[in-house]
């Protein structure tokens, strides 16, 4: 395995060693960044005080915006998404229909 690098992170007053390859670190260090960044919207808010629901939400945010992202023709990646599996179940049910009974 290849060398790993430690890299010390806060997030909502806890401490965290995450071990990292060096190539990758300053895109986890720019993670953190972004997920503190949730966080203290969140807790800006002033509306939820516990600490897990905090995380869940700011997890929530950043999931929904990566979803949001447009890709190609400008599809958002859930369009997408939705639009490779309903092809993939057009191609299914294409095969089925074409197999011998």
């Amino acid at each position: 395995m290849s060398n790993l690098v430690h890299v010390d992170v806060n997030l909502l007053g806890r401490q965290f060693a995450i071990a990292t390859p060096p190539e990758e670190q300053e895109t986890l260090q720019e993670a953190v960044r972004l997920l503190s960044g949730k966080i203290d919207a969140i807790q800006g808010a002033g509306r939820i005080m516990d600490t897990d629901k905090i995380a869940i939400m700011a997890a929530l945010n950043i999931a929904h915006d990566l979803l949001k992202i447009k890709v190609g023709e400008g599809l958002e990646i859930a369009q997408f998404q939705r639009k490779i599996r309903s092809m993939i179940e057009a191609a299914d049910t294409a095969l089925d229909q074409s197999r011998p009974s």
